[in-house]
């Protein structure tokens, strides 16, 4: 969402459709409707993150319009937008330096070309895809982050992009976790080769996470689990995504799809599963 006002003091209030991992914690975020007794704000800005909020979020509107102003906005309105503020729409320590992606995937809801953003420090970075970014990007995104501590990559890596040289540069980072994706078969190659870079310095799957698309176009239960159990025996821990389409509706047979991503979610039900494997 971008933030547009002439009066940098005005107190904001943002609302929130869905709470997610990302949502802020302020005092000034809410989730749904407006409390009984609301301190005076300026501006309401609805941040919409998820296609199938939309309807939602014009409904809380027209909620929230006794308040003050109302604005809605958020990434399934707007795109990525051009500006990142931190603190605003995401929770602190989370961080965007760059929107967009290169490659167009067709399971993809990310459609705009890349752009590089201005580095905002921030220990959790949601990137799309932040190594197909030039190389003196990545490189001041590297020299903010040796000042951080438990650096998790949720935006994921693109396992392709992986070389000896981002190994290296990731090495002498504190980090907690990274997470690349798999969102095809054709991905499993570069998984490979990105494993066997990257395990010389991080031995253990906990922190190399791996996003799995599973239920989209004619995937099933069954060929899903067997992609979430390769990726697993490749030395990943993988994390079950489960496709929804732009009006939030899921595949079927539903509640088979929605067990099978209750277990690959959770790392202590994913090991307990491997282990009987």
């Amino acid at each position: 969402m971008v933030v547009a006002h002439s009066d940098d003091s005005m107190k904001i209030a943002r609302v929130f459709p869905t709470k997610t991992s990302m949502s802020p914690q302020d005092q000034d975020a809410y989730f749904g409707l407006p409390e009984l007794f609301m301190p005076e704000y300026g501006e309401i800005h609805i941040s919409v993150v998820f296609t199938w909020d939309i309807e939602k979020a014009y409904w809380l509107k027209k909620q929230w319009e006794h308040i003050a102003p109302v604005k809605i906005g958020g990434v399934a309105i707007d795109g990525e937008g051009s500006t990142f503020i931190p603190n605003m729409y995401v929770r602190d320590g989370v961080t965007k330096t760059s929107v967009g992606c290169p490659n167009n995937c067709s399971w993809c809801f990310v459609k705009q070309p890349l752009k590089e953003l201005e580095v905002n420090p921030g220990n959790n970075l949601i990137d799309n895809n932040l190594l197909a970014c030039s190389g003196s990007h990545i490189e001041k995104v590297f020299q903010m982050l040796k000042g951080q501590k438990k650096i998790k990559f949720t935006g994921g890596f693109e396992s392709s992009r992986i070389t000896e040289k981002l190994a290296e540069q990731l090495r002498g980072l504190n980090i907690e976790r990274m997470f690349f994706a798999c969102d095809h078969k054709s991905s499993f190659p570069h998984l490979k080769k990105a494993i066997s870079i990257l395990s010389k310095y991080f031995k253990h799957r906990n922190y190399l996470g791996c996003y799995v698309l599973i239920g989209f176009k004619d995937d099933t239960v069954e060929k899903a689990e067997e992609r979430l159990i390769e990726i697993y025996r490749l030395g990943f821990l993988p994390f079950g995504m489960l496709y929804r389409n732009k009006e939030g509706g899921f595949p079927e047979p539903y509640k088979e799809w929605r067990s099978l991503q209750h277990t690959w979610t959770r790392p202590a039900a994913i090991n307990s599963f491997m282990k009987g494997k």
